[in-house]
């Protein structure tokens, strides 16, 4: 039982780990990775959320990078 809950306890850790910061653009809605060269080329109607976040805003990943 106590090994169970360690392994859990992992998976929820690791689980809350792989959401990343991404540049959301409030105006289309799509979410880049930061290294992508449309998230540097945004600048006025970008901000830097969880890409969780921008899936609960409605938004899409990018098509060249993915978000």
């Amino acid at each position: 039982m106590r090994r169970l809950l360690i392994i859990l306890l992992c998976v929820f850790v690791c689980g809350a780990a792989m959401a990343h910061s991404v540049a959301f653009n409030t105006n289309t809605h799509i979410y880049h990775d930061h290294s992508c060269i449309w998230a540097k080329r945004c600048t006025k109607n970008c901000i830097n959320i969880d890409s969780s976040e921008a899936k609960r805003r409605g938004g899409r990943p990018c098509k060249v990078c993915g978000g």
